[in-house]
């Protein structure tokens, strides 16, 4: 069945309020949870040149407190407090607004956030605290790589245009103090921020007549205004140009950027086309042969800005040494593809798997993605013409071939070019000089698609299993309209025997299949813990047993070049990499001291190394959602599996731990980052039902706290997380201005307030989301099952906790509060900074 017939499937439906709001919105099944997505049609392009940054400050200013919500009882901690999602981003032309909640919380919510758009405070106050927050934003911003690449490639610019212009803004752009300021603030906010720029999309499990309703109350009421005329000027780089940036990277990078003016409005959904197979990684594809060549390890094609009918499209290509050193062969290898698959190459084909891959990605999206799908004017919808692609496909590929690009080498060396070039209007420091490339010899190549993602369309035969495996546990999910499922394997290996080098091998074993798997609609994650290895396929239920026997083919025997890239990769995890935001870097270093020892002992990194690994493994499965005619398939997979059968239903008990125990994680730098894990004092439905409703309760009150008025730094977050068997509570900082010491002595000082204050939070808990109806979010339900599996509980225990959370009492609340504060169940930090005090044992 074609699953454009799916309701995810269908764009929303459109229409026009009296007062000049575009609304836009989407239906959803009873149980499923609601969300609200804001365009305001005004960015960064858009704000005073004398005040750059202003658009992005004002972004943050609204989550501050608007007239009918102050701060503590406004969007941001409503939304963290029934266990939602929420953000926004400014980009040039345009801002969004976001959020998911429970359906409950809909109207609470889409009130706050129209309120906060509408009427927002912008407290002088606040104004000042959070500009400092905006400043730690553009320090990390600056050695961000595809922020300084974008800054670069505005150099070369052949015409003034606000892309080459500044726009992050800092300290020093952003002058609160001055009357003439608060001026332009208030205009931009009254010029733009009315019904005739913004549009509203609504996912959520009830009706167009009761949300038109709800956007009739006094705090959903935006000011009416027509929609304002925005300039557009010229964006060109008649000469183009041939740069070498310095930025601290992993691997050496070569971008093609192109400034394109005048294209047809159907070019944005022809980007995508062509992105589409740009990324594909199966023999025949581009990257493929980059790779026989030894050149290039990744690809993909980034816009970073787009806006009636003009843009920069940008061709990124992560090189080796090799690629290094034939970087013009590279440019004519790419361009020489692009003439293939934009005038030669079968557009049927070309266009028949895009569509395939699209409607497939939409399934079982949760309705904040949804939205964000549909925000987009040039989406791909069932009722997009396929002709107008095509001549815009063509008129692109005519166009990039016409241009000379910007030719931009990005690597940790310094430019060695004659000619320095200073970018003073980018505001970011640019190490960067003219470095023109050797010429290659213009070889035609013979191009052919690759062959078609059989993931898209082939099925393993049904077949009902009379009997299932010990190791298997299968859960009926009743109501899924989407033909969604879970499907989880766990493997786990003996005491002291990590694999953190073959973990990586197959990592990067799988790359190439995880984004084939992805194109059709099966999301694969992989992940370690330690003294375990998780494998997860969710998504499209029936390929679910074709996905997992394909990659049983790869994760027994890799090919042998992915045990060179294992090691490399295992090697670069050592240290920090510029690669990533520090914060994430330590979080993935939480499981190795939740299992001590995982990192001393060496099994050899080979195949035979691996089989005898895979010998000594125990699995267990958990599935989801699948429909009966499955299980037959998957396990006749599942009986294939390297390793023992072995349903388990206690979690094993680790070896005795200090109580407080630190990893540092490279040296001290420009910021200091620190990650600490509380994990659970006991492993009881009474104690996470305590500790569950503790994190939701403190997530709030720590973010304002650390970031909005101690202002430590812009990645400050805590909440509720499990690493493997282990579950408990995270506290996470990124700080350009304290140490990790500092850092920890900020965390303590805030749970010895919060415990202060413990009773007057308690007042405004609310509940917990996991006893929705059996229809309602499957990978929500799942996930939440899975994670009770691997603590060694069964499919019961979440429904479990939460009529735990529901009954819970304040002295128990208090009890569990000081368990936290005393580390019973003790503390884990990683950071980039030693230890500071005795108490710590340091590894």
């Amino acid at each position: 069945m074609n699953s454009a017939g799916y309701p995810s499937s269908l764009p929303p439906q459109r229409t026009m309020l009296p007062g000049g709001l575009r609304l836009g919105f989407v239906s959803l099944p009873a149980g499923s949870q609601a969300a609200a997505l804001v365009r305001v049609q005004a960015g960064a392009h858009d704000a005073p040149g004398q005040y750059p940054g202003l658009a992005h400050f004002l972004e943050h200013l609204l989550f501050l407190g608007s007239e009918a919500y102050p701060p503590t009882r406004s969007l941001m901690p409503f939304v963290q407090g029934c266990a939602g999602q929420l953000n926004a981003s400014t980009r040039e032309r345009h801002t969004d607004y976001f959020f998911q909640v429970p359906a409950e919380a809909f109207g609470e919510a889409l009130k706050r956030l129209l309120d906060m758009l509408a009427r927002p405070l912008l407290d002088p106050a606040a104004q000042l605290r959070e500009r400092e927050v905006l400043q730690a934003e553009f320090l990390a911003r600056g050695r961000d790589r595809d922020t300084l690449c974008d800054a670069a490639v505005g150099t070369a610019l052949s015409s003034a245009h606000p892309f080459s212009g500044f726009h992050a803004g800092n300290r020093e752009t952003l002058p609160v103090e001055d009357p003439l300021f608060q001026q332009a603030l208030q205009d931009y906010h009254r010029r733009f921020y009315h019904s005739g720029q913004i549009e509203l999309l609504v996912a959520a499990p009830c009706s167009l007549e009761s949300l038109r309703v709800l956007l009739d109350c006094a705090e959903c009421r935006l000011p009416v205004a027509p929609p304002v005329p925005r300039p557009v000027v010229p964006l060109r780089a008649d000469s183009g140009a041939s740069l070498r940036l310095k930025v601290s990277v992993a691997r050496p990078c070569l971008d093609l950027a192109f400034a394109l003016d005048e294209m047809p409005d159907e070019v944005c959904l022809a980007l995508d086309v062509l992105g589409v197979w740009l990324a594909s990684q199966a023999p025949d594809s581009l990257l493929a042969a980059l790779r026989q060549a030894g050149w290039c390890e990744a690809a993909a094609l980034r816009v970073p800005y787009w806006h009636d009918r003009q843009g920069v499209v940008i061709f990124q290509l992560q090189l080796t040494e090799q690629g290094m050193a034939a970087r013009g062969q590279v440019v004519a290898v790419l361009r020489d593809w692009l003439r293939f698959m934009t005038s030669q190459a079968a557009w049927s084909q070309v266009w028949d798997e895009y569509v395939q891959i699209r409607e497939r990605g939409l399934l079982g999206k949760e309705p904040l993605a949804r939205l964000r799908y549909w925000i987009d004017p040039a989406a791909w919808r069932p009722s997009t013409d396929s002709a107008g692609v095509q001549l815009a496909f063509k008129t692109l590929g005519i166009r990039l071939g016409s241009l000379r690009p910007i030719i931009l080498t990005v690597g940790s060396d310094q430019p060695t070019g004659d000619e320095p070039i200073v970018a003073a209007t980018s505001g970011f420091v640019l190490e960067l000089a003219k470095e023109p490339l050797s010429d290659a010899a213009n070889r035609t190549r013979s191009w052919r698609l690759p062959a078609h993602n059989r993931w898209l369309s082939e099925r393993l035969a049904p077949c009902v299993a009379p009997v299932r495996l010990p190791a298997l546990h299968w859960l009926d999910h009743e109501g899924s309209t989407d033909q969604q499922a879970v499907l989880y394997l766990r493997w786990r290996f003996a005491a002291n025997l990590p694999l953190a080098e073959l973990w990586h091998t197959l990592q990067a074993a799988l790359r190439p299949f995880t984004l084939a798997a992805a194109q059709a609609g099966v999301e694969v994650r992989f992940d370690d813990y330690g003294r375990s290895w998780c494998l997860a396929l969710i998504g499209y239920a029936e390929a679910l047993p074709l996905v997992l026997r394909d990659l049983l083919e790869v994760l027994q025997a890799p090919p042998v070049d992915a045990f060179a890239e294992g090691n490399r990769l295992h090697g670069a995890g050592r240290t920090p990499s510029a690669d990533e935001i520090l914060i994430r870097q330590l979080m993935r270093r939480v499981p190795m001291l939740l299992e001590p020892g995982t990192e001393e002992c060496r099994v050899p990194m080979d195949q035979a190394g691996l089989t005898e690994a895979w010998r000594r493994s125990q699995w267990e499965a958990l599935a989801i959602g699948l429909p009966s005619g499955s299980s037959g398939p998957l396990q006749a997979v599942l009986r294939a599996l390297p390793g023992i059968p072995q349903a388990c239903d206690e979690a094993e008990a680790g070896e005795a731990a200090p109580r407080y125990l630190w990893s540092r994680f490279g040296t001290p730098a420009e910021e200091s980052a620190l990650v600490l894990f509380c994990p659970l004092p006991a492993r009881s439905v009474a104690v996470e039902a305590a500790w569950r409703q503790l994190a939701r309760l403190m997530e709030g009150a720590f973010f304002r706290r650390l970031r909005s008025e101690l202002q430590l730094g812009y990645a400050v977050f805590s909440g509720f997380r499990q690493f493997g068997e282990h579950m408990g509570i995270v506290f996470a900082v990124q700080s350009p201005s304290a140490s990790a010491g500092e850092i920890l002595l900020h965390i303590e000082a805030f749970l010895e307030a919060f415990a202060g204050s413990l009773d007057t939070q308690i007042a405004g808990a609310a509940g917990d989301d996991s006893t929705q109806a059996p229809g309602s979010d499957l990978r929500r339900r799942a996930e939440r099952i899975w994670q009770a599996r691997l603590a060694g509980c069964g499919p019961e225990h979440p429904a479990a906790v939460a009529r735990a959370m529901a009954a819970l009492r304040a002295d128990r609340l208090a009890e569990q509060m000081q368990a936290l504060r005393t580390a019973v169940g003790g503390w884990r930090v990683v950071a980039n900074g030693d230890a500071p005090d005795a108490r710590w044992q340091q590894r």
